[in-house]
């Protein structure tokens, strides 16, 4: 294990450039910036939390504030600028135990939690005094995504993201000829169908309005629903089928030039949001979850937003929470990480502050029950009769994240290189994935290709 983690840690630092993240990164925010902190890192009872952004801190400095006033004061944020800088500061620093910014608790994303989880760095939650009667109510999928491959918690989600595919309503009603959602769930309904409706948008606007702005609208509903991890017990590397199927539909979509082959969080990306698909490239469709909705998507889309479900059930991203294993006060840590994960009432009052579908089935009961939260931040189309909460319920049943591997964020960088040769024609599909297995190998030598 210590020897995966530092290949791990080596390939991370090496595609810190390479992986996308939930953070668009432009060209004026190439450098790396400062970190960002709140409070006094040099007082003998200071807690230490780390974050890539404000989201942790809004809600300490909200809701948790107000329940623990006094826990409150002793907090340091530490907001590195970004997720893409986020793991290249943190790593150094989880080393440095004796450094007065050596994190207590830290922030994870799904992308790369199973990294730490599977680490000397943090704690157990048992560890902690956590036990699985406080988080009961947890949704499995993220239970699983802190979960270590000896069945240890490590990380508690306050977050849960089942993926959807965001809608412009405008635009489904010039070019699909409705805003019904059920009517626009049936023209997403499969990978052929996805295909047919990409072909009647294109075609219906002449090529200025796009169903999708780049093919990667369809990656994390192929690669966060697959059956098997990228590699077996035997760490022979895999490759699921719907690897396979993504490659081949992001092809017919380049090939029938049914996109505008953006990349995600590009400037090009973002402005496919505001076109008007007549004067302006526009695109019809992101896909999306939760958080997407109210801190993704542009103005363009307040009260003009249609909620459908992907093809195949998924997630996007989310945010937990670890405690190190020098942790200063795992009294205090505990008590946090229990009001972001596991109170219902501190759930609560994290949806009333930001709209996060929390990852507490109590919590969502309650919060449907009290009709809060249902527009989705007036992002929702009103004559759509949709309810923001109620629309991701079913979705958020089931969900399995049994698949993912510590490995994954470098191994889906990869994957982005190969798919993007395969589509484009530099190479063939055996070529794409049999290179793919290779850079896998290459990055993680203990991987073995056969």
């Amino acid at each position: 294990m210590k020897k995966k983690m530092m290949s791990l840690v080596l390939a991370a630092a090496m595609m810190a450039g390479m992986t996308v993240s939930a953070v668009p990164v432009f060209a004026e925010e190439a450098e790396t910036p400062d970190n960002e902190i709140t409070g006094d890192s040099s007082a003998e009872d200071a807690f230490v939390i780390w974050g890539w952004n404000d989201d942790i801190k809004k809600i300490l400095d909200g809701p948790f504030k107000e329940a623990y006033p006094d826990d409150y004061k002793r907090i340091v944020f530490v907001n590195t600028g970004g997720s893409d800088y986020y793991q290249g500061k943190l790593d150094p620093m989880l080393d440095d135990t004796s450094n007065e910014l050596y994190p207590d608790l830290m922030g994870l994303e799904v992308d790369y939690v199973q990294k730490y989880v599977n680490s000397d760095w943090v704690k157990s939650v048992a560890d902690l005094g956590i036990t699985e009667d406080d988080y009961k109510n947890m949704y499995k999928y993220d239970l699983d995504l802190g979960t270590d491959a000896d069945g240890n918690v490590r990380a508690l989600f306050w977050q849960a993201t089942p993926g959807c595919y965001q809608v412009r309503a405008d635009l489904a009603e010039k070019y699909l000829g409705t805003t019904d959602p059920a009517a626009i769930a049936e023209k997403f309904k499969d990978l052929d169908t996805i295909l047919a409706t990409a072909k009647e948008v294109n075609d219906a606007s002449g090529g200025k309005c796009k169903l999708f702005s780049g093919y990667d609208e369809l990656k994390r509903s192929l690669t966060n629903s697959r059956s098997q991890g990228f590699y077996d017990d035997n760490d022979v590397i895999t490759l699921d089928d719907n690897i396979t199927t993504y490659l081949e539909t992001a092809k017919k979509l380049y090939d029938d030039d049914l996109t505008y082959n953006t990349d995600q969080w590009s400037a090009d990306w973002y402005a496919n949001m505001d076109g008007d698909g007549e004067s302006s490239n526009a695109a019809l469709a992101y896909m999306g979850c939760p958080w997407f909705t109210y801190w993704s998507l542009s103005d363009t889309w307040k009260e003009n937003t249609i909620l459908v479900p992907t093809q195949n059930k998924c997630y996007w991203g989310g945010t937990g929470l670890a405690a190190t294993t020098e942790c200063s006060d795992p009294d205090l840590a505990a008590k946090i990480m229990k009001y972001f994960t596991c109170d219902t009432d501190g759930m609560v009052a994290i949806n009333a502050l930001n709209s996060d579908y929390v990852n507490n089935t109590e919590a969502i009961n309650n919060i449907i029950e009290s009709g809060a939260s249902a527009d989705g931040n007036g992002f929702l189309y009103k004559d759509a009769g949709q309810n923001f909460m109620e629309f991701f319920l079913p979705l958020a049943d089931g969900l399995d994240a049994s698949m993912v591997k510590a490995e994954d964020q470098q191994i889906l960088s990869l994957l982005d290189t190969q798919t993007k040769a395969y589509a484009t024609g530099e190479k063939d599909l055996d070529t794409a994935i049999s290179d793919l297995k290779a850079s896998i190998h290459d990055t993680y030598s203990y991987l073995k290709t056969e």
